[in-house]
Parts: C-alpha cells; structure tokens; sequence
C-alpha cells in the first residue's frame, strides 16, 4: 500500500515537470469592444413654441401724492394689503381747509346778496350798469374760489382710484407733507388683477409667429369678428417646471427697434391669485403650431457636417451605423426628430467621439438617462 502511494506522487511530479518544460504560454485575451450608451427616441405629444424672457408689470400703478400741505393725521388702511376702488388711505388736517371753505361760503352768499341788490337799484334807475356788472365779477370771483376750497377740501382725503395691492407708506402720521414740488409722495398703489407682462420678440421669432397657424386662425377669427380671437401665452416664474399662468396677447407695439432689432410684446394675465408679482423674471411660452406627437432624443446627440444633421445608431449587428436625420424645433435639452428615425432606434448618446461607422461596440442601455430627459421636458 506504501509502494502504491509512492509510486503514485512519483509519477503526478514526474507529469508536473514535464508540463513545466513543454507547457505553451496562455493565449492573450482578446481585444475588448468599445462600450457605448444608447437610448430609444422618446415619443410624446408636444407643441412647438417659442421661449421668451418677460418681466412681471402691473396693469395700473399710481405714486399718491399730497396735493395740499398740512400735518398727516391718519393712514387708515393696512401696507401691502389689498384696497377697494374710493377706499380712504389717507388724511391730511382738514380743519383749516373746512374754515377756508366756510369762509369762501360767507363771501359767496355776500357776493350773491349784493348783485341781487343792484340789479333791483338798476330797474329804479337807482344804479349805473356798470354797478351791477361790477357785482356779478365780484359773485363769480367768489363762487370760483368756493369751487376751489371745496376741491383743496376734497384733497384732505386721499382714496384709492382703483381697487389693487397698497405698498409700504413712505410717511408716517404726524409729519408734515406738502403739495410744492409734485407733492410729498405717500404710497404706491398696483393693480395686479389682471397683471402684465412685458417682453420681447427678435425679428426671426416674430416671422415664425406671423406665419404660424396659430397666428393665422387669430387673424381669420378677427376677420369674422370674433371678439375674442386673441393668441395664447403661457408663463413659468424662475424654478417653476411647468407654465403657471394662461392669459392673451394684448399688446404689440408698432415699431421694430433699429438697435435691438426687437420688438416689444405684452400679455394679459388674470392672476386671480396674485401669483404674479411686479418685478419677477418669467419664462413666456408661445404655441406656434397644434399639438402633435413627435419623437425627440438628447441635441447633444445630433451631429453636423457638410452632408447636414444625422445621429448615430447601433444595428441588429451591434454595429455603429450613420443615420441621416432632420430636425425639428426643440424643447428644452432635447431635439426634435422629423425625419431619418424610428421608435426603435437605438441611438448612442455616450461615447460618440470613440466610435466610426460600421464599428462594432458593445451596446448598453442606461433607462435613468431616458428618465432624466423626460424630466428635463416637463420643466
């Protein structure tokens, strides 16, 4: 049993040498494909716009002023608060502007008394004519002057010309305000229902807006006399995904700036909910075509040369394979395609600059980079 095992390693160690001696080296590994990543053509329904950069406006604003001097007694309302159209916000001291009045009453009736009294000396020949012209002056003078304290009364009470949002009083109760130079300024007043917003058009946009289908059944609409054949427009306020607010075109002006070469624009928006404030930066969308659905894949994608646009695609084959495309408009980070692609088609979006044509790759499939550009369509 001994002799056997001995026998036995004998011979394994005799075999280990001998395939030391003569064994053949491993073969090399072969070459490793390029990796590339590629996504199908996503499908969805879009509509074409053109993307503007707008600034949020009131549709009224007026600086209150003090339009007679005197101390100001009261501020009769809440700042930043809404206000309803001859609502009181302001009192400046009314009492010398009462006796004012009533002083230019006492004249007044005087003045009346008196022309009255000349014209019954005038019948008796008792008085010249010039007399009772003299008297009627004098009555006119001082129902002129009566209108007058009335109305400096009347400014004792500053009131809101239109219902909107009250901003911070620039002066507080107790000071003295005065009407010389424009008047001592008070508050601002907005009206932010319905708010504006002002932006603008570069020439090549507003053609493609003119002869959009959009436009055009506006203009039919006009022609029929519809009322209310206005184009739509949208806006998102900076870190808003999706427009926040639909209102109208209501305002193009009529001249095509020499130095911008722009034109200036403006939409009317409800903001029922004051979602709108003055002064904030917005994006403003404008449809220029119907809804249609559309395949768009990442504009990064989209190659150029002298042949024009065209894409890379991976075959059944696993082979890289140049397709001619024709694009469309875009929609935020992505493209979209009109011609040259199918559903199907697995474009290579990472590792274009490592890959020619009839190449064969090794293909993978990221479904996080096809979320992310959705996502980025929604905003």
């Amino acid at each position: 049993m001994i002799m056997t095992t001995r026998s036995t390693l004998y011979l394994v160690s005799l075999s280990a040498l001998f395939c030391f001696a003569c064994g053949e080296r491993p073969a090399a590994p072969k070459t490793s494909l390029q990796q590339v990543v590629f996504m199908e053509p996503i499908y969805r329904e879009v509509t074409d716009t053109i993307q503007l950069d707008g600034v949020v406006a009131p549709s009224e604003s007026v600086n209150l002023v003090a339009r007679v001097s005197g101390y100001l007694s009261s501020a009769p309302f809440i700042e930043g608060h809404e206000v309803k159209a001859g609502q009181l916000l302001f009192v400046i001291e009314p009492e010398p502007y009462q006796q004012q009045l009533k002083l230019n009453q006492a004249k007044r009736e005087q003045a009346y008394a008196e022309y009255q009294r000349q014209q019954v000396l005038l019948k008796e020949n008792a008085t010249a004519k010039s007399s009772l012209e003299l008297a009627l002056s004098n009555l006119q003078q001082a129902e002129a002057n009566l209108r007058l304290a009335q109305i400096n009364l009347d400014y004792t009470q500053v009131k809101a010309p239109f219902s909107g949002v009250i901003g911070k009083r620039t002066v507080d109760v107790g000071n003295y305000v005065g009407a010389s130079a424009g008047g001592t300024a008070l508050a601002t007043l907005q009206r932010l229902r319905p708010a504006y917003v002002n932006f603008s058009i570069n020439e090549r946009d507003l053609l493609r807006l003119r002869t959009s289908p959009t436009a055009q059944s506006a203009t039919k609409a006009k022609k029929a006399g519809v009322t209310s054949s206005k184009i739509d427009v949208q806006v998102a306020l900076q870190g808003e995904r999706a427009p926040s607010e639909i209102g109208i075109l209501d305002f193009v002006d009529n001249n095509l700036s020499s130095a911008t070469g722009s034109l200036q624009l403006r939409a009317r928006f409800e903001n029922s909910d004051l979602h709108l404030i003055p002064g904030l930066y917005s994006k403003v969308l404008i449809g220029i075509s119907k809804p249609h659905f559309t395949l768009l894949i990442p504009s990064h994608v989209v190659l150029n040369d002298q042949m024009g646009h065209y894409v890379y695609v991976v075959d059944a084959d696993s082979k890289v394979v140049r397709r001619n495309v024709k694009r469309g408009a875009d929609f935020g980070p992505l493209t979209e395609m009109v011609e040259g692609l199918t559903r199907r088609d697995r474009v290579i979006t990472q590792g274009l600059s490592n890959v020619g044509v009839g190449q064969k790759v090794a293909a993978y499939e990221d479904p996080h980079e096809a979320h992310a550009a959705s996502v980025a369509l929604e905003k």
